[in-house]
């Protein structure tokens, strides 16, 4: 190829979302151009990095991949120091990227304790989205981080679907929308790259990418009005990385016909269709777009990873995410271009745009990797993030009905609490912690008697009833059900209910959709998150310190018959 001739223009270099100016396009054109075949693979390629020792970072760096992602749950120490030496030896620097989700388990660990995006919709406050994101960012960066894989834009209109649930802000477009919006501002608004996730959209299959390939069964229609409209503000708000799920858009293929460049089984990680058409010729995006992980069924499933390797990248991804193994992902590419099945075109056109996002981000000014230390106390895990923290669990508790007229809660009249807890609590990678909303209701005043496992609960001597679960909607976990064996015990116990014998509520610090598994439940409160200030958000509304005042962001009826909100 011509040197002088790119196949991004100037014009694209310099207009939205990146904005270059001269000295940085000239940046881009001179490390392009003195990249081997082989540089340009590695720069597509995005590993996870678990080994953060000195010897690690040098072999990482050695491969020269255009990043690396890290994992927030590290010690500050060892994120701090791996960004140094990552940004400080590599010829080119990485792109350094997170999942800050936020929820239990996907924010910084010395961080703020902070509730996923679901608990953020139950304020209706969208400005709640902007602190959300801006706190991710701020974090993320004194640690080192420029991307965080954030905000997620998928709609919760499957009940039944894990894997999106709470991650999401709600099932409704007009609210996904602002608070999508605002959450981006927030990021931009101190400096870390924004990725909106997962394209074309999930939520509408109940299954998970993770373990098989989903679909998106809107009409093109019914598409444009909720998707298509959610990315375009994005694009409009100038993001600069979209995820293009391990998810698939059947209908877009009715108005193409035989003019196709894909088929309609293919998700969008793999479909030139729905990247090169749908995304940048009619949404008109000029980002760079990554893959979702290429680990994940979904992608997997679609046939030989030989083949399916450098599909990804000539059917519109610019970044393979995750590959299974780096130095064989690289030999798959390299094999697809000379096989034809990857275009030389295609490669440097991903390689252009990674290189432009990176200076975009000001990776070209030799910037120190990480804030200076002096700067922890105003970055990370401050009072104002607390008090945003406190502020949006106290307006997110959401009472969905009390027909019982049980609340609030008093040791004068409700002292003894018969209890039914989700323990043992895991994530499909770590273990949890249990709840304190126990100890917390103790040092009010409560008597805590748990139920025994295996045996008939006694409810006896007993005032109320409680019910406490917390799992959130979370990717590659299988069962968000009430799991009423985790609460009494085998069958037959699992078909007990307290609220049969003794008042009793039930409060989700997860999924809020166990309504549609105890419709005759007469007080059910959904709490969204399990985090630290939600559950002591809960207990203050349970006991009446503060109100209740969520909104429901989905519908929590599950489209159950007679089903009433009280």
């Amino acid at each position: 190829m011509n040197k002088n001739s790119l196949p991004l223009t100037d014009t694209q270099l310099s207009s939205a979302p990146f904005y270059l100016d001269t000295a940085a396009i000239k940046w881009v054109k001179e490390n392009f151009n003195q990249l081997e075949i082989d540089e340009k693979i590695a720069q597509i390629i995005l590993p996870m990095c678990r080994d953060l020792s000195e010897e690690g970072l040098s072999a990482m760096i050695a491969l020269g991949t255009g990043g690396v992602h890290r994992f927030p749950s590290y010690s500050e120490e060892d994120l701090r120091r791996s960004a140094q030496q990552l940004i400080e030896h590599s010829p080119i620097p990485p792109l350094l990227t997170a999942d800050i989700e936020m929820s239990e388990k996907a924010s910084i660990k010395v961080g703020t304790s902070f509730p996923n995006q679901m608990t953020v919709a139950a304020t209706g406050d969208p400005q709640n989205a902007y602190r959300m994101g801006a706190i991710a960012a701020r974090e993320a960066r004194y640690m080192g981080f420029g991307i965080s894989w954030t905000p997620v834009a998928d709609l919760a209109l499957n009940f039944r679907s894990n894997a999106v649930n709470t991650r999401s802000f709600s099932d409704k477009i007009e609210m996904t929308n602002a608070f999508v919006s605002a959450y981006i501002d927030g990021m931009h608004d101190n400096n870390l790259v924004a990725c909106v996730k997962h394209f074309p959209g999930d939520g509408l299959d109940e299954r998970d990418q993770h373990y098989v390939t989903t679909h998106n069964t809107m009409s093109m229609k019914d598409w444009r009005a909720s998707f298509g409209k959610i990315y375009s503000t994005a694009i409009f708000k100038d993001v600069r990385i979209i995820m293009a799920g391990h998810v698939t858009l059947p209908d877009y293929y009715s108005e193409l016909g035989e003019a196709t460049l894909s088929k309609a089984h293919i998700p969008a990680s793999l479909n030139g269709d729905l990247l090169h058409n749908l995304l940048r010729k009619e949404l008109g995006y000029n980002g760079v777009v990554v893959s979702d992980a290429t680990g994940m069924a979904g992608f997997t499933s679609c046939g030989d990873r030989k083949d399916i390797v450098p599909l990804c990248i000539e059917n519109g991804c610019d970044i393979l995410l995750f590959p299974r193994d780096i130095k064989e992902d690289m030999g798959f590419l390299k094999a697809g271009l000379a096989n034809g099945t990857l275009s030389e075109e295609r490669l440097n056109t991903a390689v252009l745009r990674i290189l432009t996002l990176k200076a975009s981000m000001g990776l070209h000014l030799n910037a120190p990797a990480v804030p200076d230390i002096s700067r922890r106390n105003e970055l990370l895990g401050t009072e104002e993030h607390k008090e945003w923290a406190t502020e949006i669990a106290q307006s997110a508790v959401t009472l969905v009905k009390d027909t019982q007229n049980l609340l609030p809660i008093s040791p004068k009249t409700h002292k003894r609490i018969l209890l039914a807890e989700s323990r043992d609590r895991r994530s499909p990678s770590a273990a949890m912690p249990d709840l304190e909303i126990p100890a917390m209701l103790e040092a009010l005043g409560f008597e805590i008697t748990r139920v025994t496992l295996g045996e008939p609960f006694d409810t006896t001597n007993q005032d109320i009833g409680l019910y406490l679960m917390a799992e959130e909607g979370l990717s590659g976990k299988e069962v968000l059900g009430p799991q009423w064996e985790r609460m009494h015990g085998a069958f037959p116990l699992t078909m007990q209910r307290m609220w049969q014998h003794i008042p009793t509520l039930y409060v989700s610090l997860g999924s809020p959709f166990l309504t549609f598994h105890m419709p005759d439940c007469p007080t059910y409160i959904n709490a969204y998150s399990a985090v630290l200030p939600m559950q002591k958000a809960v207990v203050d509304a349970l006991t009446g310190v503060i109100p209740f005042r969520g909104v429901s962001p989905v519908d929590v009826s599950c489209q159950l018959p007679f089903f009433k909100i009280c």
